[in-house]
């Protein structure tokens, strides 16, 4: 697990750009704190920063072929080094480590573009062929790996794993209205677009090539989920295979692994089976809240730890350092996000890394994959109704209200929170500004692909919304600033090629009860009061920790860092007390906030004391 950037330079490199590539890679420290490197290669200089998980001596990067003219600085891990390396070695190539990243140099060898397709894991590397004066740059499948690019007015392409360490390479950051209007609605900002201007985002599942004669060249997919083949007569016993499979793979390191346990399906079984493979090795780490509110899930994950034999640490967030941190933990996101859990996995990552486990499993993508949230289930239903013919069907959540029935193929525009959020950001903006956005702006860029079949149109776009852009992000940022990797064996690639092709072969399983093919896989592995259990995550005590926040910091916002940038109307009538609901203040104000932190370069202690006055 590293931080990478680099540099396609348009002409001949300059000294300048060479150090301007080093403090884009000092700025990547805490993402790997072990060690550094850097290859220069007119035109091109790549840098990483490691954090060593596989081969501890002798997996440092930049990794070189044999004849040292291909080089790559990779960020991730690549779960089937192991079974790569001995395909390759078979077919002669010699290598010089025991590091996974090295396998990805020797398959480019072997297979060129192909190889992508036969990486299993989560990454995002550049490699650059000299022979063939080639850069390539790829990402994984789900998106669990960041990648922004930026092309300045020179024609030279910049590239990193964040955005305060692209930052460097650009002459201003700005927050793009567009960027302001979808966080506003979301409380993120959903790919592909960036937050700042200028910037773009290497799509998941996607590579670039660029090499002479094609120095513009787009992205292309490598791998997408309506390709995905399987048969579907045992879906059952597929998930349970594979789970067990993507356990087994992402518990193997060098170094201590550890679970972050929760109370829910997702977590207890990514523990459960991973502690099959590794008995006596794993160790759970959990949130809880002080006072236990019903929340709380600690005596749960304490309790199956217990029967599962690993060791087990809590940490208990408080209100007050929750609300005194705040500013701390904005600085950690590198990319705005208004999801309230995110202490949670900041503490969790905090705890881990300071008891010496850099390496974390989750359960995230459990309920995005297989069907866990009621909201989604149900706009399959509805959307289904819909093509058929049939515009009775009602979101659940709106017949309560009285609401007509919707009549088009629709996701996000049911949302009433959403609809509010958008009228809202556009409320604040000056009319210069607002403009030029088009009327269903934040709508338009996600909205469901209907020339693909629903059960791939519904997901795609969750997964690149929420999952990418919400909760992968946030995850990799919070816990990479502690230094810890976290895996995700629930959005193990194989794990989900192998569901997605059994729904491409017919497999209806968002018709069966909540998470089915999970449940039932795991029937004999957690309690049965385990499975029924409803999935709460790290969920907070929301309300008291939101007004907290609003209350000591939205004052900021008054003629602060989004006045000066033109996005928020400088009259103090735009933001009149109770005009807008509790939600979109905490929004509002974590995006003042991170703007000055990001931005403005304030630090975190600055904040607070400029809260305070």
């Amino acid at each position: 697990m590293c931080g990478i950037s680099g540099l396609l330079a348009a002409s001949t490199l300059r000294e300048e750009d060479i150090a301007v590539v080093g403090q884009m890679n000092q700025r990547l420290i805490h993402r790997g704190p072990d060690s550094d490197g850097m290859v220069v290669a007119d035109p091109v200089v790549l840098a990483m920063r490691r954090l060593s998980i596989i081969d501890l001596a002798g997996g440092q990067q930049p990794i070189f072929n044999e004849t040292k003219d291909i080089a790559i600085v990779c960020n991730g891990e690549i779960y089937n080094h192991a079974e790569l390396r001995r395909d390759l070695q078979g077919r002669g190539h010699q290598f010089a480590s025991r590091s996974d990243v090295e396998t990805i140099v020797h398959a480019y060898e072997e297979y060129g573009l192909d190889c992508l397709a036969q990486l299993r894991g989560m990454f995002a590397f550049a490699l650059w062929d000299g022979p063939r004066q080639r850069l390539l740059l790829a990402r994984d499948r789900m998106g669990e790996k960041p990648f922004y690019l930026y092309r300045d007015s020179d024609q030279n392409l910049w590239f990193s794993s964040e955005l305060q360490s692209l930052a460097v390479a650009m002459p201003r950051q700005r927050l793009t209205p567009e960027a302001f209007n979808l966080f506003l609605a979301f409380q993120y900002v959903p790919e592909p677009v960036a937050p700042l201007e200028g910037v773009q985002i290497l799509p998941a599942g996607h590579a670039l090539v660029i090499e002479s004669g094609n120095r513009n060249a787009a992205p292309f997919p490598y791998w997408e989920m309506a390709q995905a083949t399987a048969d579907p007569t045992h879906p059952i016993d597929v998930v349970k295979h594979s789970l067990d499979e993507a356990c087994r793979l992402m518990g193997t390191a060098d170094v201590p692994v550890a679970v972050a346990l929760s109370g829910g399906i997702d977590s207890s079984l990514v523990a459960a089976v991973t502690a099959r493979h590794y008995p006596e090795q794993l160790h759970a780490f959990t949130i809880g809240y002080d006072s236990r509110p019903a929340t709380d899930e600690r005596s749960v994950a304490a309790a199956l730890a217990q029967q599962l034999n690993i060791g087990f640490t809590e940490v208990e967030l408080s209100h007050r350092a929750v609300v005194d941190d705040f500013p701390t933990l904005v600085a950690a996101m590198d990319t705005p996000i208004g999801d309230i859990a995110a202490y949670g996995y900041y503490a969790v990552s905090q705890a881990a890394r300071q008891a010496g486990y850099p390496v974390l499993l989750s359960g995230m993508g459990g309920d995005e994959f297989f069907w866990g949230y009621e909201w989604v289930r149900e706009a399959m239903t509805r959307n289904e109704a819909i093509l058929a013919g049939q515009p009775q069907a009602v979101p659940f959540w709106h017949r309560w209200r009285g609401k007509k029935p919707v009549d088009q193929p629709d996701f996000f525009g049911v949302h009433d929170a959403l609809c509010q959020g958008n009228t809202w950001a556009r409320a604040l903006m000056p009319s210069s500004v607002c403009d030029r956005l088009a009327d269903t702006f934040w709508l338009d860029k996600n909205s469901l692909d209907l020339t693909q079949p629903l059960h791939i149109a519904v997901p795609s776009l969750l997964n690149r919304t929420w999952l990418r852009s919400n909760c992968l992000a946030l995850v990799d940022r919070l816990s990479m600033h502690h230094s810890v990797e976290v895996r995700l064996p629930l959005l193990d690639p194989v794990l989900v090629d192998r569901v997605t092709g059994m729904r491409n072969a017919g497999l209806q399983d968002w018709h069966q009860p909540h998470k089915h093919l999970l449940v039932e896989a795991m029937q004999n592995v957690i309690p049965p009061e385990v499975l029924a259990r409803k999935k709460q995550g790290f969920t907070p005590p929301t309300h008291e920790w939101m007004q907290s926040i609003v209350n000591r910091y939205s004052a900021l916002i008054h003629r602060g860092s989004l006045v000066h940038q033109g996005l928020i109307e400088e009259s103090q009538s735009a933001l009149k007390p109770g005009r807008f609901d509790l939600f979109f203040m905490y929004k509002l104000t974590l995006l003042e906030c991170w703007s000055r932190l990001h931005l403005d370069r304030q630090a975190p202690e600055t904040l607070s004391h400029q809260a305070a006055v």
